[in-house]
C-alpha cells in the first residue's frame, strides 16, 4: 500500500496556501495540504458472551481466533470486551469490561490473543447478562480514558499485574493461562484491579478507532439499566434523544443513543454483526437496534444467522470489515482515488465510471481506468445500491469509494501475480479452508477494489500485444481521414513529437500504443527494471478526469442481446471505444476489450513529457526544484465531453477536449470497429488562431471546448429531419486568474463568448450567437412534443442567462435574448470576482412557463487560497420564463435597474432559516438560495419528479487546527424542491462521505431485477457513486434536453 499520497509535497503546498495562485484549475484540490494518516487503526470486539453465546460459541471463537490470526502484521490495534460477570470475587457492577486491552497486533501478540480466544470457556467465562446499553457507555469510557463504568473491580479485567487463575463459580478458566500472557504485556487499560481512570487507546497520527459488537440475541437491559445508561450519556454531554426505529420493540435501549455519540464526539465507527437473531417475539426490534448502531456511528451492519455456515459467514463479515477499516486508514487511499465521472445506461443496467489517480510526486502521468458496475437492491434495505460483478455491495461507506473487495466486470475471477513489483490494495479474505488469508490479493488484479489501474478496461487493454492495437490518427494541418498511429506513418514526424532522434521518434510512438519500452515501470525479482519489445506497460490507460463516457447500444434492449459500445476520453492522449458488454463479444473484442482508439495530433507534442515523466505539475506552491525541469501545466487529451447520435443504421460521435484543445471531432461509427473521420472543427492551436477556419467556418472565437455538444433537430431545418450540433465556445484560461483587479480578468478577447450551431454531418457553421462572456456548460434544448427544438437556454461564466428562440425558420434567423443577469448584485454591471455560472441549467416545463435551474461556482478554484473566488457569495437559482408573454421580461425593469430582464430583484432570496411562502414566491418570478461563505455549485443539477439534485464544495480551511480532517474539503449534495427550496425530508442538504469535488448528478430509468426504476446517481450522501431512487411528489412535465447519460439506442 502507498502511504505517501503527495507527503513529499506537503511543506511546500502547506507554504503556499496563504499566498494564492495566479493560475488555477479542478485538479489543484489533489495537491491541497496534507493531512497524512499514519496511526493504526484501533479496533474493539465486544463479544456477546451471555447464555446465548452457547449454541454458537464453537464457531464464532473459530471465526474470532482466525480473525487475529490473520491480520496484517503490525497492521492494526485490536482488543476485546465483554459482558461483565458479577460475585464471586467479582463486583456486582455490571455492564462491560475489557478482557484484552487494544495493543499492537504484531505477529506474537496476535498468536497471543488468539489462543486466549481458543481457550475461552463457554461456562466459565460466561457472563450473568448481557446490558447493551451499559456495555457501549463502558466502550466510551474507556476509549475516551475516564472512569469505569462497571468494569473494574473484575477478576478478568485486563488490568497491570493481574495474575487470576479463576473464573465464574470458583471455576478454573481454561483460558486463564492465555489471559495472564496478555495481561503481563504492556498497555494495560487499567492500572490496578481497582483502578479508577481507562488508559484510553492511542489516536496519535490521526489513528482511527472501530468497534465490532457480535451479538447472539437480544440484551436484557431493564428500565433501571436503561436509566444508568442515558445518565451516564447525559453527564458525557450526549444527546439522550431517542432515535426512532422503524420496529420499536428496542427502541428503549440506550445503545444506538451511544453509538451516535461515540460518533460524533470521537470519530468511532461502530460494525454490528448479528450471529444469531433474539428470540420469544424480540428478533424485529433488535435487529432494528443493531442496524441503527451501524447507521448512526457510520459504520455497517451484517447478518451471520440463519446461514448455512455461520462460522463462514462470520469470517467473511470480519474480513470485509476489516478491509474498509484498512482502507480508510490508508492515508485516504479512497478519497484521493477520486471519480471524475460516471454514465449510466437507460433500460440497460451498467454504470460506467471512468476513474484517474494522481501521481504522488506532482509527475504529470497518472493513471487511470474505465470499470462497470450495476445497480441492484439491498436484500436489508431494499435500497438501490451499486454492486459489482459478483453482486456485492460496491461502495465503502466510510470512503465513499469502492470497497477493497469489490470485483468489477471486465476483472477476472482468479488470481494472478501481475501486480508483484508494485502490490496495492486493503482486500482481506479467509481461506474457508486453512482459516488464514488468502496470500497475494495485493498482487492480484483481482479483486480490483479500489485500486484504479487494477482490473477492468486497464487490465483487458494489458491482455493485448502493442502491435495487434488498432490506434488511429489523422495528419497534423489537414486531419482529414484516420491513418494509423504507427511507426510506419510518416507524418508523425519527429518534430511533431518533439523527438532528437529517428530513434526516440519510434519509441515514442511504441510508447504511446502501450509498449513498456522506457524500463520505470515493471521490475524483476532481482528489484531491477525490465522492459518488453511486445508487452503493455502497466501504465497503459491514463486518468480519465473530466470526459464522460458516452453509450451507443448497436444491440436490442436485454443484456444478453445487446451490443454496447462505450466512448470516452482519457489524458494519456488517447479516445477509446471500448466493448461495453459484461458477456457478449464485439467482433473480436472480448467484453470491456478496445475495438479502436485515437490519438489527435494536437496531443503529440505532450507524448514525450509523459514519456519522460519528469516535468512536475506545477501545483499551486510546488516550487521548481534545481535538479528537475520547472513544473508545467498538467497535460491533457481528449478530455472534455462527449456526445452521440444514433439514427437508423447511422451512428455518429462527437468529442471535445476541454483543457486538451479548442476543437470538435465528430465521427461516424456506425460500424462500431470502423471509425471515419467525418470532420474537425475549431482552433488546432491553444495559444493562436492559425487554422481555424476560414469565411462562414470561421471559430476563431472558440475557447477551449468545454462545452457538450447536443444534438438538435428543428422544423427549419432540413424539414426537421436534419440533426444539428450544439455547443458554447468554451473556456478561456483568463478564467483560471483569481483576483480582485477588474484589469487583470477576462477582457474583451476572451475567447469562449460564442454559442455554435453546426451541421452535424457535415460540419459546416450554420448560426453563431455572441454572448458577454464564454459558455463552458452544456446547452439545454427545450423540444416539442414531436422531438423538434423549440427554445434552447444557456448560461456563461458572467452569471448571464439567455434563451434561443429557434422557431419555424432557419437556423440563420434565430433569435437569442438575455434573459437574467446575476453575477453581480446590481444587473448589467461588471464587478470583480462576479458569479460564474459554469454549468447549463436544467429546466422544467410547468405549465406553459419554463422553469431554469443552476447554481453559481467556480470548480476551477476548489483552495481557500483563491481568496478572490472564496470572497463571491455563490447562490443557488431557480428562474421562471414565460416565453408566450412579450411582457415577461420588460416588467422587470422597475426591479432590475432599468433592464429588462430577470435579476436579484425578481427573485425571492431564500436563507438558512427562512421558508417561503405561497403567495411570496407568486411575487417573484423565481428563488435563489443563498449558500455558506466559500461554497460553491460545483455540478449541474438534475430534476426528477420534482426534486432537484445538485453539488457544492466548501474548500478546507488550513488555518483551523484539525490536523485529521480530509484534505478534500466539505462536499455537500442538495435534494430539494424545485417549486420553493424545501429540502426532501427535511434537510436541504447533507455532507459526502469522503468530501472532494462532485461529478454531475445523472438520472434514468433502469431495470433492476425485473423493475423498471427511475435511478438518480450523484444524489446519496454515501457517495457519489450511489444510486437514489427517485419518488414520484408532483406532475410535471421534463423537457427531454438533458439525456446524454442515457445509452443512445
Amino acid at each position: 500500500m502507498k502511504k505517501n499520497l503527495f507527503r513529499s509535497l506537503c511543506a511546500a503546498a502547506m507554504l503556499m496556501l496563504g499566498l494564492g495562485s495566479a493560475q488555477a484549475e479542478d485538479i489543484d484540490l489533489f495537491v491541497g495540504h496534507d493531512r497524512t494518516v499514519t496511526g493504526k487503526p484501533n479496533v474493539l470486539f465486544v463479544v456477546d458472551n451471555t447464555a446465548n453465546w452457547t449454541p454458537l460459541f464453537a464457531a464464532e471463537m473459530t471465526a474470532l481466533a482466525s480473525a487475529f490470526r490473520g491480520l496484517e502484521d503490525g497492521g492494526f490495534n485490536v482488543g476485546l470486551m465483554l459482558f461483565s460477570e458479577t460475585g464471586n470475587g467479582n463486583s456486582n457492577l455490571d455492564g462491560a469490561y475489557v478482557r484484552a486491552g487494544v495493543r499492537l497486533m504484531d505477529a506474537a501478540t496476535k498468536a497471543t490473543y488468539a489462543t486466549m480466544i481458543d481457550t475461552l470457556d463457554v461456562g466459565a467465562d460466561k457472563s450473568n447478562g448481557g446490558k447493551a446499553g451499559k456495555m457501549m457507555a463502558e466502550v466510551y469510557r474507556y476509549l475516551a480514558g475516564q472512569a469505569p463504568l462497571a468494569g473494574n473491580n473484575k477478576l478478568k479485567a485486563d488490568y497491570r499485574g493481574n495474575v487470576s487463575t479463576y473464573g465464574q463459580g470458583n471455576k478454573e478458566s481454561a483460558g486463564s493461562v492465555a489471559s495472564r500472557a496478555i495481561w503481563a504485556l504492556l498497555g494495560n487499560p487499567l492500572n490496578a484491579f481497582d483502578g479508577t481512570t481507562y488508559n484510553a487507546p492511542s489516536t496519535a497520527n490521526c489513528a482511527r478507532t472501530y468497534v465490532i459488537y457480535i451479538s447472539n440475541g437480544a440484551a436484557q437491559d431493564s428500565n433501571n439499566d436503561t436509566t444508568i445508561a442515558a445518565d451516564a450519556l447525559r453527564v458525557a454531554g450526549g444527546d439522550t434523544a431517542t432515535i426512532p426505529l422503524k420496529v420499536s420493540g428496542s427502541q428503549d435501549n440506550m445503545a444506538d443513543e451511544w453509538a451516535r455519540f461515540l460518533k460524533s464526539s470521537m470519530g468511532v465507527s461502530v460494525y454490528t454483526v448479528e450471529a444469531a437473531v433474539a428470540t420469544g417475539g424480540q428478533a424485529p426490534g433488535w435487529t432494528a437496534l443493531l442496524k441503527s448502531m451501524g447507521e448512526v456511528s457510520s459504520g455497517g451492519y451484517y447478518k451471520a444467522a440463519g446461514a448455512a455456515d455461520v462460522g463462514k459467514a462470520l469470517n467473511d463479515a470480519f474480513d470485509d470489515i476489516f478491509s474498509k477499516i484498512q482502507s480508510v486508514n490508508s492515508v485516504f487511499a479512497s478519497v484521493s482515488l477520486p471519480v471524475s465521472v460516471n454514465t449510466q445506461g437507460t433500460y440497460l443496467n451498467q454504470v460506467f465510471v471512468g476513474m484517474f489517480r494522481p501521481d504522488d510526486a506532482a509527475l504529470p502521468r497518472w493513471n487511470g481506468n474505465l470499470k462497470q458496475y450495476k445497480l441492484g437492491v439491498d436484500p436489508q434495505t431494499k435500497q438501490l445500491v451499486l454492486q459489482d460483478a459478483d453482486n456485492a455491495d460496491a461502495i465503502n461507506n466510510k470512503t465513499g469509494f469502492i470497497t477493497p473487495c469489490a470485483r468489477s466486470f471486465w476483472t477476472p475471477t482468479e488470481l494472478n501475480d501481475y501486480w508483484s513489483f508494485n502490490p496495492a490494495g486493503d482486500c482481506v479474505r479467509t481461506d474457508p479452508i486453512t482459516k488464514l488469508p488468502v496470500p497475494g490479493l495485493d498482487a492480484s488484479d483481482s479483486p480490483d477494489g479500489n485500486v484504479v489501474e487494477k482490473g477492468a478496461q486497464g487490465y483487458m487493454l494489458r491482455q493485448v500485444l502493442t502491435a495487434n492495437r488498432n490506434v488511429l490518427t489523422c495528419a497534423p494541418g489537414t486531419c482529414s481521414a484516420l491513418t494509423s498511429f504507427a511507426d510506419g506513418n510518416g507524418s508523425i514526424t519527429s518534430t511533431d513529437l518533439g523527438a532528437q532522434t529517428t530513434t526516440e521518434r519510434t519509441a515514442l510512438i511504441n510508447w504511446l500504443r502501450g509498449l513498456n519500452n522506457k524500463g520505470d515501470e515493471t521490475k524483476g525479482v532481482d528489484g531491477k527494471f525490465t522492459t518488453s519489445d511486445t508487452a503493455m506497460r502497466p501504465s497503459v490507460h491514463g486518468d480519465v478526469v473530466h470526459s464522460r463516457p458516452v453509450a451507443i447500444n448497436y444491440g436490442s434492449d436485454d443484456l444478453a442481446n445487446a451490443q454496447v459500445v462505450v466512448f470516452y476520453g482519457a489524458n494519456d492522449g488517447v479516445l477509446r471505444a471500448i466493448n461495453g458488454n459484461q458477456a457478449t463479444d464485439i467482433g473480436s473484442a472480448p467484453p470491456g476489450g478496445e475495438l479502436w482508439s485515437f490519438v489527435p495530433p494536437e496531443f503529440y507534442g505532450s507524448i514525450k513529457r509523459l514519456y519522460d515523466n519528469t516535468t512536475r505539475i506545477n501545483f499551486p506552491g510546488i516550487p521548481a526544484i534545481a535538479d528537475t525541469p520547472t513544473p508545467a501545466p498538467k497535460p491533457y487529451g481528449m478530455d472534455g465531453p462527449m456526445a452521440a447520435y444514433r439514427q437508423g443504421t447511422s451512428a455518429w460521435l462527437y468529442a471535445s477536449m476541454r483543457r486538451g484543445g479548442r476543437l470538435i471531432y465528430a465521427f461516424d461509427v456506425s460500424d462500431p470497429a470502423s471509425p471515419i473521420l467525418k470532420w474537425r472543427r475549431g482552433c488546432p492551436n491553444q495559444d493562436n488562431d492559425d487554422g481555424c477556419g476560414t469565411g462562414a467556418n470561421d471559430m476563431s472565437g472558440i475557447g477551449q471546448t468545454w462545452s457538450a455538444p447536443k444534438i438538435v433537430k428543428a422544423s427549419g431545418y432540413g424539414a426537421g429531419n436534419t440533426p444539428m450540433v450544439m455547443f458554447g465556445g468554451g473556456y478561456d484560461k483568463c478564467e483560471d486568474v483569481d483576483t480582485t483587479e477588474e484589469a487583470s480578468a477576462c477582457g474583451a478577447a476572451t475567447k469562449g463568448k460564442k454559442i455554435y450551431v453546426l451541421d452535424a454531418s457535415t460540419g459546416d457553421v450554420l448560426k453563431t450567437f455572441d454572448t458577454v462572456r464564454a459558455v463552458s456548460g452544456e446547452i439545454t434544448i427545450v423540444n416539442d412534443s414531436t422531438g423538434l427544438a423549440k427554445f434552447a437556454y444557456a448560461a456563461d461564466l458572467g452569471g448571464n442567462v439567455y434563451r434561443i428562440a429557434m422557431g419555424a425558420g432557419a437556423p440563420a434567423s434565430w433569435e437569442m435574448d438575455k434573459i437574467a443577469s446575476l453575477g453581480c448584485d446590481v444587473p448589467e454591471t461588471t464587478c470583480t470576482p462576479n458569479r460564474k455560472f459554469m454549468f447549463g441549467p436544467d429546466v422544467v416545463e410547468d405549465n406553459g412557463m419554463y422553469v431554469l435551474l443552476l447554481g453559481s461556482g467556480d470548480r476551477e478554484k476548489p483552495l481557500r487560497s483563491y481568496a478572490a473566488a472564496l470572497s463571491v457569495s455563490n447562490r443557488f437559482y431557480m428562474l421562471v420564463d414565460k416565453p408566450s408573454d412579450g411582457t415577461w421580461l420588460s416588467a422587470e425593469a422597475s426591479r432590475c435597474n432599468g433592464s429588462t430582464l430577470l435579476c436579484h430583484g425578481s427573485l425571492f432570496a431564500i436563507t438558512a432559516t427562512t421558508e417561503p411562502t405561497a403567495t411570496e414566491l407568486a411575487a417573484k418570478k423565481g428563488w435563489y438560495l443563498a449558500l455558506k461563505a466559500g461554497e460553491q455549485v460545483v455540478t449541474s443539477s438534475v430534476t426528477a419528479y420534482g426534486n432537484t439534485t445538485f453539488n457544492t464544495h466548501t474548500p478546507t480551511d488550513p488555518a483551523v487546527s484539525q490536523s485529521c480532517r480530509a484534505d478534500l474539503g466539505t462536499a455537500n449534495v442538495y435534494n430539494l424542491s424545485y417549486l420553493d427550496a424545501a429540502g426532501q425530508n427535511g434537510a436541504r442538504f447533507q455532507n459526502v462521505v469522503g468530501g472532494g469535488l462532485a461529478p454531475s448528478p445523472v438520472v434514468g430509468r433502469v431495470n433492476v431485477d425485473g423493475i423498471l426504476r427511475d435511478v438518480v446517481i450523484g444524489a446519496n450522501p454515501d457517495s457519489f457513486l450511489s444510486p437514489k431512487g427517485a419518488t414520484v411528489k408532483a406532475a410535471f412535465k421534463q423537457p427531454k434536453g438533458r439525456v446524454y447519460w442515457f445509452i443512445q439506442k
